[in-house]
């Protein structure tokens, strides 16, 4: 990777939410799916590269060590791998480095050819090729599983532009960008004096995005101002199935609804440095806990200590918890009816005449689960059959959907409120404090009872992002370390 030109200045992405003409994957344009099908078909490729480039190492390593679990992609192969005395003194520990190195080196250049192969764009495929790159080394470094293949109807598109020679001046894709262009915004849209629904309705405008020879516009509303001195160095268009199709039932009968898709635009620039008008000579020194642990009704997210002895335990929202405590019963409500679903079609299953292959489905009906159920309503519509099988699945799936889009809504709501509740406290506490000692977060929530709960919604690393967000703008200094808080 070539050095940045500016390397002193910071790197901000704005999103901005926007609607495509094509809102979801099946709208899409032919040529548009078959980029995102391109792009995905490079990624399965490069994760069976390195699922051979493993089964290789093992069987290097298998006559060598008595582990061969141990992950290959590393950078010091002869600290890793145990050589007996017999065998070192044949190969050697160099000899045995060099056999590592050259393995690595075929693997990359096999990659390299897969990528040079595929028929997306350079930008596009380059983007996967960076991302599988990235998750080969968490799993190197034990942080996730090994990459693992994308199969069925994809459930998130990406689609990206790359500005080389450092990138092009902001200003340009105001009107006059051919890969990425936004109508111009009137200057007036960001005054303090006007009131939230007028800068709205000023900021109003639409865009284009490229992909591939086709041309994707959208509307948007540009809330927040582009810096005028940046420089634009990429450009993203995302989408992303946020509630996945269903069904439901009217007074005309019943019918499948579709899926919901929304989309953003990424904006990576290359902003100048600012100075921070913020004196922190005057200000403590804190150290903060990050750990999730609950106590009784109460979730408590970490502990702040600072130089003046002064301890204070950082609690959840009461209202964000027990909305999210909404959300599972929720899904158990929803784990309830295909339980109660799956018990009514054993009874069903010998008073019909079905289909063979949905006969053969439900003879497994146990092992079902919602998808299945879904699959075997899809089976039995498409036969054309009637009866009290395909009204029982038909009732299922009405009641599933609007649970699960309820779910779902609560979900997406309440960690936007998440979002925010982190945003002002991180900047309380980069306003309050000069220099920041993170410690943490751990691996798991402290609760044993139910460990994983409130995992997903408490995100403690999430909070770090927001903690240098807010020390960016203050001048605070926050470090993130591992320890025990005294």
């Amino acid at each position: 990777m070539q050095p940045r030109k500016r390397a002193d200045w910071t790197v901000w992405v704005y999103k901005y939410w926007v609607r495509l003409q094509h809102s979801t994957w099946e709208q899409l344009p032919d040529r548009v799916r078959h980029e995102a099908e391109a792009m995905r078909a490079l990624w399965n490729q490069l994760v069976e590269a390195f699922v051979r480039y493993q089964a290789a190492y093992r069987r290097f390593t298998s006559p060598v060590t008595g582990f061969g679990a141990t992950p290959a992609f590393s950078h010091r192969p002869t600290q890793q791998v145990r050589v007996p005395a017999a065998r070192a003194q044949r190969i050697g520990a160099a000899g045995l480095g060099s056999s590592f190195a050259q393995l690595r080196r075929r693997f990359l250049s096999e990659a390299h050819c897969l990528v040079a192969d595929c028929p997306a764009t350079w930008a596009n495929k380059e983007f996967i090729f960076r991302q599988f790159l990235t998750a080969v080394s968490r799993f190197v470094k034990k942080q996730s599983g090994p990459p693992a293949p994308r199969r069925g109807v994809p459930g998130e598109v990406h689609f990206r532009h790359r500005f080389t020679d450092g990138g092009i001046p902001v200003a340009r894709i105001f009107g006059r960008g051919q890969r990425v262009h936004l109508d111009p915004v009137s200057p007036t849209a960001y005054e303090a004096t006007l009131s939230q629904r007028q800068r709205k309705r000023l900021a109003r405008t639409s865009g284009v995005f490229q992909v591939g020879d086709i041309a994707l516009s959208f509307q948007t509303i540009l809330h927040r101002p582009l810096p005028r001195d940046a420089y634009l160095k990429a450009a993203s268009l995302i989408g992303r199935q946020v509630v996945p199709a269903g069904y439901q039932k009217h007074c005309h009968g019943s019918s499948p609804t579709p899926a919901r898709w929304v989309w953003s635009l990424h904006l990576t620039l290359e902003v100048p440095p600012q100075q921070v008008a913020v004196q922190r000579e005057g200000k403590p020194v804190a150290v903060l806990r990050l750990a999730c642990e609950q106590h009784g009704g109460y979730l408590q997210i970490g502990t702040l200590l600072d130089a003046t002895e002064r301890r204070e335990r950082l609690f959840f929202p009461q209202k964000i918890l027990r909305a999210w405590q909404h959300r599972r019963d929720l899904q158990r409500q929803g784990d309830q009816a295909v339980a109660e679903t799956k018990e009514r079609l054993r009874e069903l299953a010998h008073t019909e005449a079905l289909p063979p292959a949905a006969r053969r489905a439900i003879a497994h009906v146990g092992a079902m689960r919602s998808v299945g159920l879904w699959r075997l309503l899809h089976v039995l519509e498409d036969a054309g059959a009637t009866g009290a099988v395909v009204e029982t699945l038909r009732h299922w799936a009405d009641r599933y959907t609007r649970l699960h889009r309820e779910a779902r809504g609560l979900e997406r709501r309440y960690l936007g409120h998440r979002d925010w509740f982190y945003h002002t406290l991180a900047c309380q506490l980069c306003s309050r404090y000069r220099r920041i000692v993170v410690i943490g977060p751990p691996q798991q929530i402290g609760h044993r009872e139910e460990p994983a709960t409130y995992r997903h919604l408490a995100a403690l690393s999430h909070f770090i992002l927001f903690l240098h967000r807010a020390a960016a703008k203050t001048g605070t200094e926050v470090v993130v370390t591992s320890g025990v808080l005294p």
